[in-house]
């Protein structure tokens, strides 16, 4: 629980709210540092600064509450915009992308920036006084006032970006890029359905509440796995939705209970489902949005063909290099943890079956995922291609009982049977 609670505290603060927080508050000690560092300078080098720093104390106040007063507009206009047109995207691309929005760092930093920029003008009219001008103290003022442009204008074109389907879809595509590379570090080429049980007492540890899986780290678990001669199979996966009571893993050779709080941490649960240790995820994300695509509300055939080419890139990685995830070895290379396994055949029948099923009336998405699995059979090792010739069958069902034109099924259908037929004669070759 303590896991949990902790990893639901970081998203917290990885929000739209505490880094552009505490960014602005920034400003309001920057300018008491300025102003206490400008009093000393003062005192103790009236010529310091050269006169074209000389501004008059009414002057400088003007400054700051010009500089205050655009300052906090613009941040007024960037939640807004932030707000419409995010949610605007999210309504037609898809609502877990809110969560992705929420986390642009490029985002939190231009309000951080906006907001500091006005606290520190509102800092600097309470501290100025009359006893000297403030010289240094408006010379950062306007130095704040440039970076907020600059970094208004970035935000400006991170927006118009970032709602940008093809562009959101290649960002996802590089963090599942990303995730993959990650997972083939600990992947392993045991399965966690091929592991002979061990002999001896087990029982069942129970979920603690409700909520997703956000990741299996049995990084402190193995240790003490090993130390007892413990097996921990657990009955999900990252990205499973758990609820309270029901039986999250088996334990075996663990008489006296001693690791079950252990196993509940190194499965951390939260309220919604996050791709730090999720796999799926991003792969859903892209399938979330091609189905969108493909509804007849939306129509959008070519971000749905978008999706599937990085999906196929992604998965065709994973299968090059035979991903395998669930098992976990401890330092003796003895399996002690394992998880229902994911491998590529896991991802491609997750991906690839929902869009099939949405395009039997779509020649262009027909043929895109011909395409696709094509590339990705010819990536692929000899003995793990069953999955998707498999579907490239079905695919070709899936014309043959569309409504489009006989030539036009005859066609599709042809150039199917065309790709089965070269995957047989290479396999025999």
């Amino acid at each position: 629980m303590l896991t949990s609670r902790f990893r639901t505290m970081v998203r917290a603060l990885r929000g739209f709210l505490t880094i552009p927080g505490l960014i602005s508050l920034s400003g309001l000690l920057v300018a008491f540092g300025v102003w206490w560092v400008e009093a000393h300078l003062r005192a103790a080098y009236p010529d310091l600064l050269p006169a074209v720093f000389a501004v008059p104390v009414d002057t400088a106040l003007d400054v700051f509450a010009t500089t205050a007063g655009a300052a906090i507009s613009a941040l007024v206009m960037v939640y807004s915009i932030v707000l419409l047109v995010y949610t605007m995207a999210a309504s037609s691309i898809g609502p877990r992308l809110l969560q992705r929005f929420g986390d642009d760092r490029i985002n939190q930093v231009a309000a951080g920036a906006l907001g500091a920029t006005f606290l520190y003008s509102l800092g600097c009219m309470w501290l100025t006084r009359d006893n000297g001008d403030p010289d240094l103290t408006v010379a950062v003022a306007v130095v704040y006032a440039v970076v907020s442009v600059l970094m208004l204008l970035v935000f400006v074109q991170r927006v118009s970006s970032r709602v940008t389907i093809d562009r959101e879809a290649a960002q996802i595509s590089v963090t599942l890029d990303q995730q993959v590379l990650h997972a083939l570090k600990r992947s392993t080429p045991m399965r966690s359905d091929e592991l002979v049980l061990p002999e001896g007492g087990e029982h069942a540890v129970l979920a603690a509440a409700d909520g997703y899986v956000d990741a299996i780290e049995p990084g402190a678990l193995l240790d003490k796995t090993r130390a007892l001669g413990a097996t921990v199979i657990y009955d999900v996966r990252p990205g499973d939705f758990v609820i309270a009571g029901a039986t999250l893993a088996t334990v075996f050779n663990d008489p006296g209970r001693t690791l079950d709080d252990a196993v509940r941490n190194a499965a951390p649960l939260l309220d919604v489902r996050t791709p730090e240790g999720d796999l799926r995820f991003s792969v859903n994300l892209l399938v979330e949005i091609a189905l969108r695509a493909l509804s007849p509300g939306v129509n959008d055939t070519f971000t749905a063909i978008a999706c599937v080419d990085r999906l196929s890139a992604a998965l065709a990685t994973a299968r090059a290099e035979a991903l395998s995830l669930g098992v976990y070895l401890d330092a003796d290379g003895a399996a002690r943890v394992a998880s229902p396994t994911t491998t590529a055949d896991t991802l491609f029948s997750e991906a690839f079956p929902p869009l099939r099923r949405a395009a039997r009336r779509n020649g262009l998405m027909i043929l895109a995922l011909h395409r696709a699995i094509a590339r990705m059979i010819v990536a692929a090792k000899p003995d793990a291609r069953d999955t998707m010739t498999a579907e490239l069958r079905l695919l070709a069902e899936e014309v043959r009982a569309s409504d489009q034109l006989d030539a036009d099924r005859d066609a599709q259908v042809a150039a199917i049977e065309h790709t089965l037929k070269e995957h047989r004669g290479r396999a025999s070759a």
